[in-house]
Parts: structure tokens; sequence; C-alpha cells
């Protein structure tokens, strides 16, 4: 059921409620209204026989309207009806609702000099045609006022709340993916604030997916980066050393001495494939930071740091205890800033804070990576690859990324990761 057919709908059953009590109440006042004008035929009628006398009236009261005279004696007996003419023209319903009862319509006199009773009674039949009449006029003015107010409301039910199918077949489209979607500006206040709201998170959506294709673009450049100085290195390294042993290896077997020169040749050669294959795995995972936690991680990430930049770290000893999924991201947090710190800063001093906070509500584990190096304007600030990959890391653990750098003055980078509230 549409929001436009229950208003309407509770709209019309109100207005039907006001016609039914409207026509209760005009019922109502035309049976006050026949009580009364009959009462008052009555009381003038008693009033003239009580000054003059039954013999010298009753001739008289035929002609007072709302009255008739019915004379009893011994011998004779006349007797009206107590309603005349209204078969046809008055609904028998309306008629035994405002008709009075028959003790209110009769009065009973004695006439003193011939033994004759006298009973006046009163005929509501013209009152009550003229109360239909009036009833009938109020009530049909009431029903037409009450479809004029039916169809009025509907149709300005109908154009206020036309708004609503465009903001419906708009929340349809961005349901489909069209965040280019935009809604116009309608008239009505509360209308045009929804329009807004509806516009901004369009926006919103369509920068997100924007941010989302080009952090994947990157990602998938990224992957594909390693993957090709994976196989520039095995091939540079590994295959012109594994080409060089079998050469010597060749060399040794065709001599018939033991070529000492050679097997040094292969031992040395052997060694260097050692070291590659040991960094090549120490950039896909740091091995101290699974056996032995990421303070030894960091610290040896610190002893190889390349740059002439004094680097001060500075752990407290319950995060180890506290970090589990979350150290490898930290760790890779540190290592993108150093990385940048070492292209971009030329600071003399880096210091690295890794801390506790808790508060009401939750556990925190706060980075804080200071240098003093040149700074930056961080409105100007792009965002590459480097800060995007914090960020995005940041940002899926539930966390927060905050940048602060003047110009000449170094820069400020802060990590702040809830324990276990990050999602994959």
């Amino acid at each position: 059921m549409s929001l436009r057919f229950r208003l309407n709908l509770i709209i019309t059953v109100i207005c039907l409620i006001a016609l039914l009590l409207g026509s209760a109440i005009t019922i109502i006042n035309a049976r006050q209204s026949v009580f009364e004008e009959i009462s008052s035929s009555l009381a003038l009628a008693q009033q003239l026989i009580g000054q003059e006398g039954v013999s010298s009236v009753h001739s008289d009261l035929d002609k007072v309207r709302h009255l008739r005279v019915a004379v009893i004696d011994g011998q004779q007996q006349y007797q009206l009806p107590l309603r005349v003419g209204l078969e046809g023209e008055v609904p028998e319903l309306f008629v035994q609702f405002v008709r009075p009862s028959s003790e209110q319509l009769s009065l009973w006199f004695e006439a003193e000099e011939n033994d004759q009773s006298i009973r006046l009674v009163a005929d509501p039949a013209d009152e009550i045609r003229e109360a239909w009449r009036e009833a009938l006029v109020f009530i049909s003015l009431l029903l037409l006022l009450t479809l004029l107010i039916s169809v009025c409301v509907f149709v300005v039910i109908g154009r206020a709340l036309r708004p609503v199918d465009k903001i419906l077949s708009a929340f349809i489209e961005i349901e489909k993916g069209d965040y280019q979607k935009r809604l116009e500006s309608f008239n009505l206040p509360e209308f045009a604030r929804i329009a807004e709201g509806f516009n901004q998170m369009s926006r919103m959506l369509a920068h997100s997916e924007g941010e989302n294709r080009r952090l994947n673009k990157k990602v998938l450049e990224a992957s594909e980066n390693e993957r090709r100085y994976l196989a520039r290195e095995l091939h540079d390294e590994m295959g012109q050393s594994l080409t060089a042993i079998k050469a010597l290896s060749a060399s040794v077997k065709q001599s018939a001495a033991v070529d000492e020169v050679s097997l040094n040749k292969i031992s040395a050669i052997c060694d260097h494939l050692f070291e590659v294959v040991r960094n090549r795995m120490r950039q896909l995972t740091p091995p101290l930071l699974t056996e032995f936690g990421l303070h030894e991680a960091l610290k040896e990430l610190v002893e190889q740091w390349q740059g002439e930049s004094k680097v001060v770290l500075e752990i407290s000893p319950s995060v180890d205890l506290l970090l589990e999924k979350e150290a490898i991201h930290i760790y890779r947090v540190i290592q993108e800033s150093l990385t940048n710190i070492l292209k971009h800063s030329r600071a003399g001093e880096v210091r690295i804070s890794l801390k506790k906070v808790e508060d009401d509500k939750a556990v925190f584990v706060v980075l804080s990576i200071e240098d003093d190096g040149v700074g930056f304007n961080p409105k100007q600030l792009e965002w590459g690859s480097g800060l995007a990959g914090i960020k995005e890391r940041a940002e899926s653990l539930g966390g927060t990324l905050s940048i602060d750098s003047t110009l000449g003055e170094g820069m400020r980078l802060s990590v702040s990761l809830p324990i276990g509230g990050g999602s994959e």
C-alpha cells in the first residue's frame, strides 16, 4: 500500500466520519426543533383554553397550526390520526426519529357544561416535512463539501508526493550502479533537502568508486611490478649464478685434478645465491616478525636503514601482546614511511613511537612517526601510491590516519588502530 493511497484513505475516512457526525447533529437538531414547535402550539392552546374555557374556544382551535381537535362524548367519538400526509415525502426512519411521543402530542380537557371531553392532538407533519427539507439541504451540502475536500486532498497529495516517485526511481538507478544520477531541486523544502542529500551521497559514491578503481589499478600495477622485479632478479642473479655453477662444474669434471679455485668460486656463488634468496624473502615477509614479534622485526628494519637520518625507536612492551594480525600492517606502514622519508624528507632524525592508549570504550595502538625534514604543505599533499597504501591499510583495520606538516619544520604521521576493530 503506497503512501499516497494511505494518506488519501485516512483523509477520506475522516471526511466520512465528519459527514456522519454532521448528519447525526442535523437530525438531533431537527428532532429538537419539531418538539419545540409542537410544544409551543400546545402551550398556546392550553393558555387560550385556560383563559376562555373549552366551550368558547374549541371551534377556533382547529385553525391553529399543528393542532387538531377531537370532541368525545357519550354517543360520538371523533379521533384524528397522529401522522398525516408524510408517506412518500419523508423517509420513515427520519419520521420515527424526530417525531415526538404520543404523550407529548396530546392534551385532554373536560367541558363543564355538556359533559364532553376535548382532546388536543398536535400534528407534527408540516414541521417534520420542513425539518426534513432543511436537513436534506444541509446533508447534501455537507456531502458535496466532503466530496470536494476529498478530491482536492487527492489532487494536492498527488502533486505534493510526486517527487517521491522521482526519488525512488533515482535510488533504483543508484542501486544499479549509476552514481552519476542527480536529482533536481524541488519546491517543497523537505524534498529539496532530501534531493540535496541524495546528490551529495551520489557524489560521494562516485568519488569512492573512482578511488576504488584507482586503488585497484595501483594494486594491479604493484603486483605486476613485483612480478617483473622477481622475474628480473631470478634471471639476473639466480640465472647467471646457476649458469656459472654449471660451467664451473663441467670444467671440474673435465680436469683430472681437483680444481680448488673452481670449487671456491662455486661456493662463493652459492653463498651469494643464499643471500639473494634471503633478501627476497625478507622483502616478501619479515621472518623475525613471525618468530620473535614486531619489536625485533622493527629493530632489524632500523638496523638495515640505509638513510643518513638517525632513527629512534620507542615501543611499549605491551604492544607485541596486543598486536596479532595487525602487526604486519604496522610493520608495512613503518617500512613505507621510512622509504618516503628517505626519498623526500632529508631529515636529520626520525622518531618512531608505538604505544597503547585506552579509554572507556576501546583499546588503541597509536603509531607516531616524526621527522625534522623539509616538511610540506598538507593542502597541496599528493596522495601517491605509498601514502594511499598507508591510508588504505589504516581504514581497512578500522583505524584513522592523520598527517601534520609545516614547510621547513618536518612532518608527523599518526595512525590509530582499535585492537580487534578491523574488517577483512
